[in-house]
């Protein structure tokens, strides 16, 4: 029988648990090490072993309740049965035919996919990863305009791949790989005050930039279409100002340019809706998703009406591993799930409560503000008993990770919290974490007034 662990805790020796103590972050280190790219490791230290719901175990067989969710991938949790019964059985039929082949599996989902989308004549071009289909939305939309520029906005992230830098906005991804050094072809980005509640009212008048693409030096003729996440995940959490996308759908219709929605990390019941856009009745003309729809597996698509996806000619976007069976399969799954456990709804709630029990934190020299939407949420330090408030978010993550709970950071100056947990936690898990939070907080703030 298991031995049952508290987060942050080793349970005692058994068959079921992890091997001695530190043998297997050990061998892990050393196999990867020598050979690791050192753009893409971490100094976390930590060797994931197995996942169960929102808690997952360590090399050590420590427990940990995980806001993480696979940086937004995993809606459902680690190891939901239902999509790990539908990768199973796909996996003992037919794995990988390449994009040339339909299967019964990306069939449904394309269908299914069809009718939750907002145009009466939908098509999908499926992907792989999010960067590509971010890169295959460039590609519709110019192919589409005749025009060559993509906007996007100061925060926003779509990706590290060559295309996908260039409307991503933070310059630091692209110094020295890319020929755009700097944000110069980035807007500014409305951000809503704090943490967004469902039917949040609409306002007008953002400074989206609208001077600057107005401006007869920019050269607005030549911009294919304007790029933008409803919730900005890498930007800190920030959602964008009530009634900002109201604006953008207004602005691109009049001046014949694109509005593309990025709901990637935002998409599949993550805001507390089924889409971002939908919180404001906008339909955009393109939308690229990704992240939670493949299960854990990789799957994306940018989708849009007909005339526009029938721009980009045959075989110009293309690639072997788009809608993978296993992925689509799971797929389905994750829809089925979403639907019928009612998770947007369910999320929306629950983004609510976590707010409210945030505000409720007392921890003296520290103060918070959340923002976001859903189970999209940052907790921001604004201000800390020191003045590097990013050093001491880090330290109070640490502190977090020790307690039992996983957590990552965010925002441009380090200082954000990020609460992107599975869409199926439980009341219980969200209050544990804002304690677990709280108590990271006033240990970290101790510390500093002590010196420690």
């Amino acid at each position: 029988m298991a031995v049952t662990a508290k987060p942050g805790t080793a349970p005692a020796p058994d068959a079921e648990t992890a091997p001695a103590t530190g043998t297997v972050l050990e061998t892990v280190a050393r196999r990867e090490s020598p050979s690791m790219a050192h753009t893409i490791t971490s100094d976390i230290g930590i060797a994931l072993t197995r996942g169960r719901g929102c808690r997952v175990w360590d090399e050590e067989g420590r427990e940990y309740l995980d806001l993480t969710a696979g940086s937004g991938v995993l809606a459902l949790g680690h190891g939901h049965p239902r999509v790990t019964s539908a990768m199973r059985e796909q996996l003992d039929t037919f794995v990988h035919g390449g994009w040339q082949y339909g299967c019964p599996a990306r069939a449904e989902l394309a269908e299914r996919l069809a009718a939750a989308l907002p145009w009466d004549d939908p098509v999908l071009l499926w992907c792989t990863t999010g960067s590509e289909a971010v890169e295959a939305a460039l590609k519709v939309a110019r192919a589409a305009t005749g025009r060559r520029q993509v906007v996007g906005f100061l925060g926003g992230y779509h990706g590290k791949t060559a295309g996908a830098l260039t409307v991503t906005g933070n310059a630091g991804f692209r110094a020295g790989v890319t020929e755009i050094p700097v944000a110069g072809l980035s807007l500014p980005y409305p951000t809503a005050q704090g943490h967004l509640p469902p039917g949040a009212s609409l306002e007008s008048g953002h400074d989206f930039g609208r001077g600057i693409l107005e401006h007869p030096d920019f050269g607005a003729a030549d911009v294919a279409g304007l790029i933008v996440e409803t919730v900005q995940g890498a930007g800190g959490m920030q959602a964008a100002a009530p009634g900002l996308l109201r604006e953008l759908r207004d602005f691109t219709s009049r001046n014949g340019m694109l509005l593309i929605v990025d709901e990637i990390f935002t998409g599949f019941g993550r805001t507390g809706a089924m889409f971002g856009f939908e919180h404001e009745n906008v339909v955009p003309d393109l939308v690229v998703l990704g992240k939670a729809l493949g299960g854990g597996l990789p799957l994306s698509l940018v989708a849009g009406p007909r005339e526009l996806l029938q721009a980009v000619p045959p075989l110009r976007q293309t690639s072997t591993f788009s809608a993978n069976p296993v992925a689509c399969a799971a797929g389905n799954v994750v829809l089925d799930v979403l639907r019928d456990e009612r998770l947007p709804q369910r999320t929306a709630v629950l983004g609510d409560l976590l707010v409210r029990e945030v505000d409720r934190l007392d921890i003296g020299a520290v103060r918070l503000a959340t923002i976001g939407r859903g189970l999209m949420t940052g907790v921001r330090v604004e201000q800390a008993p020191t003045a590097d408030r990013g050093a001491f978010t880090r330290s109070v993550i640490r502190r977090m990770r020790g307690l039992g709970v996983l957590a990552l950071r965010g925002g441009a100056d380090g200082a954000v919290v990020k609460w992107t947990p599975p869409l199926t936690i439980s009341e219980e898990e969200l209050l544990r974490s804002v304690a677990v939070l709280g108590e990271a907080l006033a240990a970290e703030a101790a510390a500093v007034r002590s010196g420690t």
